[in-house]
């Protein structure tokens, strides 16, 4: 099974200006009730959610499929992470009692056979009391509707490209983007972005603060852009149900929270 993690080992310089985001800490802290040691995140990325573990005490590894994200979480943290793809992880039957599932793993797969075999994995390094958790990044409704105005998101299929590229602009070439994907005119559209600025989280005017300073730099902007996927899955509650029934994998709870949903399976 093969999938691109080139956008990841390309994001690994910038990744700690945005990595507490979507599966963040405070979301979390809310489901700590339901993680039992010892725990696996995969796609841990540079390591915060597992530091936060051990922090705790909690005996917990992470695996991810970037070597640039597992070199930082080394770095950054003194983390030793395990390079693995998820569909097939060096580690046996019923080796943890939770298995956790961060944001930028299944969330960003469309291939639903591809997110089944994930699935099976995490059931077989499970042990039979355990908890999977899976989490699906989240945005909010203004950004939703906003990305669905401008043509962005369709079908549960995000433009990733396409937005990373109006990080790349100015304000004013900004708004007259959005004027084109809109089809209004120039005050109309800026009427839109700002509506659509203010009724957005913290969280995410943070990261589109903090993704413009990455992108003002040239060769930082063309590099993330040439190595971002085209597109992308985006799934809200109504379709992360969905998936999860088409699959045949009965969910347990599902929770919303700020950023993200997360299911337990």
């Amino acid at each position: 099974m093969t999938r691109s993690f080139n956008f990841w080992d390309a994001l690994a310089p910038h990744h700690s200006k945005i990595e507490n985001s979507y599966l963040d800490l405070p979301s979390l802290r809310r489901i700590a009730h339901d993680i039992h040691q010892p725990v696996l995140v995969v796609g841990a990325g540079q390591g915060l959610i597992v530091a936060e573990l051990q922090k705790k005490g909690v005996q917990c590894d992470g695996v991810d499929l970037s070597l640039e994200m597992i070199r930082y979480a080394k770095g950054r943290r003194g983390l030793d992470l395990v390079q693995a793809d998820a569909s097939a992880m060096p580690f046996g039957k019923g080796t943890y009692r939770t298995v956790i599932y961060a944001t930028g793993v299944v969330d960003f797969m469309s291939d639903e056979e591809e997110i089944r075999v994930v699935m099976n994995e995490a059931r077989r390094i499970a042990d039979h009391s355990g908890n999977i958790l899976v989490a699906f990044y989240r945005f909010s409704a203004a950004t939703e509707d906003f990305m669905i105005r401008l043509g962005l998101l369709s079908n549960n299929v995000l433009r990733f490209r396409e937005i990373l590229e109006v990080y790349h602009l100015n304000p004013v070439q900004a708004i007259a983007w959005v004027a084109k994907r809109a089809k209004v005119g120039f005050s109309r559209a800026a009427i839109l972005s700002v509506r659509s600025w203010v009724f957005s989280s913290w969280q995410e005017k943070r990261n589109a603060f903090r993704m413009q300073r990455i992108f003002a730099r040239a060769n930082h902007a063309d590099t993330l852009i040439q190595a971002a996927p085209e597109k992308q899955s985006y799934r809200n509650e109504v379709e992360i149900r969905n998936l999860f029934t088409r699959l045949a994998i009965p969910i347990k709870q599902l929770g919303a929270f700020g950023n993200c949903y997360i299911v337990q399976i």
